[in-house]
């Protein structure tokens, strides 16, 4: 069984907790508390991510619907400006290596 710590794991075999880094682990072998009590927590955090995921995807529909052909106008907006910031942070690197290069000949040349 894994526990929701980074690195935290309960041995079935042996009954043994294996933890190399307790600080933000919430199983019962790091923080003392009762198996049961563990489980009724686990429980309740699993159903209100449920509950929020479920809310998220009604609002996610409502919004489509309402929204969709201006959030895809938004969507494609954002990507033609981000495709031109790639497309001049290009430029601009070629252009600096032009520089690079051409000073680089220079220095060589001078230093013959």
């Amino acid at each position: 069984m894994e526990c929701n710590g980074p690195q935290c794991s309960t041995s079935q075999s042996s009954g043994s907790q294996e933890c190399d880094s307790c600080n933000d682990c919430e199983c019962p072998g790091c923080t003392g508390q009762d198996v049961l009590k563990f489980t009724e927590i686990m429980w309740h955090k699993a159903a209100m991510a449920a509950m929020l995921e479920a809310k998220k995807d009604r609002i996610k529909s409502r919004l489509e619907e309402s929204f969709g052909p201006a959030l895809d106008k938004g969507a494609d907006a954002v990507v033609e400006a981000i495709g031109k910031k790639i497309s001049s942070a290009v430029q601009s690197a070629n252009s600096e290596q032009e520089l690079h290069n051409k000073l680089s000949s220079i220095l060589k040349e001078a230093t013959n």
